[in-house]
């Protein structure tokens, strides 16, 4: 039997990026699955801040750097099927805004809109989703504090309303979403 291939897709956002690409290194060293990372052009600047690209890099052989929003070509593999799901994690509130709104213009919101024009199922944890203030790491170690926006709320609201697409409360989520696909798969 072939492998089981998943798409995850990394967006500019660096809260959680630590816990998403140590939860993904998991499904990625687990037999049968087979992970290809897909990067926004943002994303790839944030992982070399957070001193996360050579790691990355080297956990994962399939690494794909968006030149546009057709390329690398994953779109369109998304769209008939070719990987089983699409994760997005850390997603930023741009992302979100995007995809809430129908904005496929990067490689991350092109793959969401056809993954689920195709019924690739896509889940996504979108960094704004809890009104207030949160604490979130910054390059070096530091500690910021910012509040979320109310837009930013009402576009995750938004995506929890899309057919087709999941929105993950912490990237440990999506663990759990793969073991239950496992379970169902076999």
């Amino acid at each position: 039997m072939g492998k089981t291939r998943i798409a995850w897709g990394i967006t500019g956002a660096g809260d959680l990026l630590p816990e998403t690409l140590e939860v993904m290194a998991g499904i990625g060293a687990r037999p049968g699955l087979d992970v290809t990372v897909l990067v926004s052009k943002n994303a790839e600047v944030v992982l070399k801040w957070y001193r996360m690209w050579g790691k990355l890099r080297q956990t994962f052989r399939k690494v794909k750097v968006e030149k546009g929003p057709n390329l690398p070509f994953v779109a369109g593999p998304l769209q008939v099927g070719y990987y089983a799901l699409l994760f997005v994690s850390p997603a930023t509130a741009n992302t979100t805004a995007k995809i809430a709104h129908g904005i496929a213009d990067t490689l991350i919101t092109n793959c969401v809109s056809q993954a689920i024009k195709g019924g690739t199922p896509v889940y996504i944890y979108p960094v704004d989703q809890r009104p207030g203030r949160i604490e979130t790491e910054i390059p070096g170690g530091g500690k910021v504090s910012i509040r979320t926006r109310k837009v930013d709320l009402d576009n995750t609201e938004r995506l929890r309303g899309m057919e087709g697409l999941e929105v993950l409360s912490h990237p440990a989520d999506i663990e759990e979403v793969i073991l239950s696909l496992i379970d169902s798969w076999s």
